[in-house]
């Protein structure tokens, strides 16, 4: 990443037909790891995988919902000619899901007692993490672990055993959600007659 983005500023101040444009000018900052989607993923007691997204697999501990493509990036065909090996750019492949409802056993780890993931290093796979690592659904997560954390710290349990013995108490918490109470309630992804009517989704048949 640093590479190409040393490489494209040398080009622009020195062999760019309009250099003169650049001259004065500097780069601000540059981040350590460019365009990097994922470092870690960590395993929790269950691993999200897209076979669970295609077939809709339901789970009792089913907790945030993802609804985002499975959006992949590949190495675009075109840069793979021209530096093989060493591709920088990428295109981006698109499948449609329905809105799935990921279970709550991907959230905390299944060798670290008192971990919690909330983010891109939630316990899945690559590919399922093309569709669970945009924002909202990340934000999600922080809320359900949240409310589990919260669990933790009333039962005196590490987060195993919220999955275990205070499941209904955290769905009861799910339901009830967070900030405002006066919006309709639109929770309604399990209801397989109603999957196009939640607005928002991205669907395609």
């Amino acid at each position: 990443g640093l590479l190409v983005i040393y490489s494209n500023w040398s080009y622009l101040k020195n062999h760019y037909k309009d250099y003169k444009k650049y001259a004065n000018r500097s780069l601000d900052w540059v981040a350590y790891v460019s365009g990097k989607r994922e470092s870690r993923r960590l395993l929790g007691d269950y691993v999200l995988s897209q076979d669970d997204i295609d077939k809709n697999v339901a789970h009792e501990d089913a907790s945030f919902t993802t609804t985002w493509s499975i959006d992949l990036h590949f190495p675009d065909s075109v840069n793979s000619v021209r530096f093989p090996g060493n591709e920088f750019k990428s295109a981006t492949v698109h499948r449609w899901i329905h809105p799935y409802a990921v279970p709550y056993r991907c959230l905390y780890s299944r060798n670290v007692d008192n971990l919690f993931m909330a983010g891109r290093n939630m316990s899945c796979t690559h590919v399922a993490l093309g569709t669970v690592r945009v924002m909202r659904t990340t934000g999600m997560m922080g809320e359900v672990v949240g409310m589990a954390a919260g669990l933790c710290h009333k039962h005196r349990v590490e987060p195993r055993d919220i999955y275990h013995h205070h499941l209904p108490e955290l769905k009861q918490l799910m339901q009830a959600g967070l900030g405002k109470r006066d919006v309709p309630d639109n929770q309604r992804f399990n209801e397989p007659n109603k999957l196009l009517e939640v607005p928002g989704a991205y669907i395609k048949p």
